[in-house]
């Protein structure tokens, strides 16, 4: 217990005053006569013992009257964040951050929570010294909004309304540590008072920098209140990955109920280029999660946008969520082999996919030796048991990998390894040796990995009478990362996928010929290479969602790389972009909103990309503010649960909470009790008659 007037306490020097009177009283005796002792005595034994005790008990309470009184006005308060003695007269610094947060926009008992922390910082301003220094921050971008004295309440109003609601997630421990960097060091008392709703928890070094750096600030976390009624969209998830515009195209969600509500008849609704093409209609209960499978056909190629939704509630950002699908309108295809006989049965086959809408581009060149490529145009290159090919290929080849060129590749079977260039380049697998069982027996072929995309959702009877026999083959050791799809029964590699850069590459161990094996003979011959085909050239690097305020890069051909580039936000604000001209890319920066953006190269649509909700951004996430004292220290940190009285706890734990109303009461009751213990006896009076 501290006093805030403690020059008062000489106060107390007056509490022996009734004890200076009594003993003066006693001093002050006088004498009477008695005809007989026998009296005196009697009242000596009987009414002078109790007369002596209720002057010492009526001593004892005007003492502890006059004490309590005393104790009062010296304004007594329990032990404070701030000195007591260091009130009013000396500087300060007062640090405020107000997170703005995706989450911060929960709807609360009567305002948002950023509409609340904005109002509660504001009344906490106004109860700060006037010589206080202040610095507000806004979390998302990190921003000083204002900096100057307390006094200044206009401005600070003006500043604080100010702060716009963001769709991003915030870096709270990051914004805090460089807001108390940026602050002025010399002041004594030093606080930083945040507003958010706390969904991390600060990571070792940040514990360690807060004990150590800034050991001399207080801090204050002023918690928010919970979700009551909120059911947010989590996932959509394309399920199938061969995309087709007259194919079905299956979409798995993920919903929750994180709100402590009973939700009846609530609407899922999907859409697709802003025609609605499925609906569910279901019930969740509280802190319940379901999934659904939605299946719709695109009914068109290219970009298709599409959007889930339901309700509104508390918490608008996870009530849609947008998504792009890309369905290539054409495939360039480029065929490499040694000779005619070489590609005729692939070429045959990739004409059949073709048909008469000319699907696939084929582009078919004989090059016993590839010495160089041009690949500018090619989405999917296939070489079909390349002899040599020289370093100024493989770097072309590298290159169309880069920008997300898919590569079909099946090597020679002639007892000799890649060199050590083409292994490296390619990231081939392992050679090990040639296999060779003649026309008299064969390995049979099994599915490796049978969730592929290139079975999902194939017709097909039995499997296992669709696969090959293999007479002749490459046997090769997978290196990590590669993925075995299709091997033959002793365990051996047949079809190998893996990532080589930005692209995918399809390997066979054993060349499609009648020499080797009879794929060519089956029924899934051409639907497999159809399916190769789509996976390699759908390149949904440019459709990839990304979480709002991320970096959003966009790959751009050479051809269009001098062209306008603009961008167009959810909301329809245009953006001019110069592209990386080095790198062949857009850098998008400006993805604060959630939704989609359209990007478009001299005024005609190129691509389009989503903005997605941070999970940590959802309003279940919240750290417990006990976890956060326990973490830091309660010598340094203080928090303040939602539904309490900010600027009266804080005013409590700054400066210690007051304690003359306790004395005040304590001396009222002492003097009742010195009332009733001190009034006279009327029977003992001698009657006036």
């Amino acid at each position: 217990m501290t006093f805030l007037s403690p020059t008062l306490l000489w106060g107390l020097l007056a509490a022996s005053i009734p004890i200076i009177i009594h003993l003066i009283s006693l001093s002050k005796t006088k004498e009477m006569e008695f005809s007989s002792i026998r009296f005196l005595e009697e009242m000596k034994h009987e009414s002078i013992r109790k007369l002596q005790i209720k002057q010492w008990l009526l001593v004892i309470l005007r003492t502890l009257i006059i004490t309590a009184l005393v104790l009062m006005l010296a304004r007594p308060s329990t032990e404070g964040f701030i000195s007591s003695w260091l009130s009013g007269d000396v500087e300060s610094r007062a640090v405020v951050i107000i997170d703005n947060s995706a989450s911060m926009s929960l709807a609360g008992e009567k305002e948002s929570l950023l509409e609340n922390a904005k109002r509660q910082s504001e009344l906490l301003i106004r109860k700060l010294d006037e010589n206080t220094q202040i610095e507000i921050y806004q979390s998302n971008p990190m921003k000083l909004i204002f900096n100057g004295k307390q006094d200044r309440i206009q401005r600070i109003s003006k500043a604080i309304s100010t702060i716009p609601q963001s769709s991003t997630a915030d870096k709270l421990w990051s914004v805090i540590l460089k807001a108390l960097e940026a602050a002025e060091q010399h002041e004594i008392n030093k606080e930083c008072f945040i507003f958010s709703d706390l969904q991390s928890l600060p990571d070792t070094i940040t514990v360690s920098r807060l004990k150590s750096e800034f050991i001399e600030w207080k801090l204050y976390f002023i918690g928010q209140e919970t979700a009551q009624d909120n059911i947010g969209i989590y996932e959509v998830l394309p399920l199938s990955q061969v995309k087709l515009p007259d194919h079905l195209m299956k979409l798995n969600t993920h919903v929750t109920n994180e709100g402590k509500i009973d939700k009846r008849n609530v609407p899922i609704e999907l859409y697709l280029n802003n025609d609605r093409v499925g609906q569910v209609v279901t019930s969740f209960s509280p802190e319940k999660a379901k999934e659904f499978l939605f299946q719709a056909y695109p009914g068109k190629s290219g970009i298709i946008r599409g959007k889930m939704t339901i309700p509104a509630d508390d918490f608008i950002f996870d009530n849609t969520q947008s998504f792009e699908i890309s369905i290539p309108n054409q495939i360039s295809c480029m065929l490499i082999g040694e000779s005619i006989e070489d590609v005729f049965l692939i070429e045959e086959a990739l004409k059949s996919i073709s048909g008469e809408n000319e699907y696939i581009f084929l582009h078919r060149k004989i090059m016993p030796s590839i010495e160089k490529l041009f690949l500018d145009d090619t989405d999917v290159l296939i070489l079909n048991r390349p002899h040599r090919i020289s370093n100024k290929a493989l770097d072309d080849i590298q290159r169309f990998t880069t920008r997300g060129g898919g590569l079909i590749l099946i090597p020679d079977v002639r007892g000799e390894q890649w060199s050590t260039d083409v292994e490296s380049a390619l990231k081939l697998p392992i050679y090990i040796q040639t296999k060779d069982v003649g026309t008299e027996s064969f390995f049979a072929v099994e599915q490796t990995d049978s969730k592929h995309g290139l079975f999902a959702d194939l017709t097909v009877r039995k499997m296992s009478g669709e696969l090959p026999e293999v007479y002749k083959y490459t046997q090769v050791r997978p290196r990590l990362n590669q993925n075995v799809i299709l091997s033959m029964h002793n365990g051996d590699p047949y079809l190998l996928e893996y990532k080589l850069i930005g692209g995918s590459v399809y390997y066979f161990s054993s060349p499609i010929g009648l020499e080797w094996n009879d794929l060519a003979l089956r029924g899934l011959f051409v639907p497999l290479l159809h399916r190769m085909l789509i996976l390699l050239a759908t390149d949904e690097s440019n459709t990839l969602p990304i979480y709002a305020g991320e970096t959003k890069e966009i790959n751009v051909p050479k051809e269009l790389l001098n062209s306008k580039w603009e961008v167009y936000s959810p909301s329809g604000k245009q953006t001019l972009l110069i592209p990386d001209y080095n790198r062949e890319l857009l850098l998008f920066e400006k993805t604060e909103e959630l939704g989609s953006y359209e990007i478009y190269a001299e005024g005609d649509f190129f691509t389009a990309f989503s903005t997605q909700l941070n999970p940590n951004e959802r309003p279940v996430n919240r750290i417990p503010g006990q976890l956060i004292v326990n973490t830091i220290g309660p010598a340094q940190v203080h928090y303040i649960s939602p539904g309490e009285n900010t600027t009266d706890v804080l005013q409590d734990l700054r400066y210690g909470k007051a304690l003359w109303r306790n004395f005040l009461i304590l001396a009222i009751i002492l003097m009742l009790l010195e009332s009733i213990i001190g009034r006279p006896n009327t029977h003992a009076l001698k009657s006036k008659d």
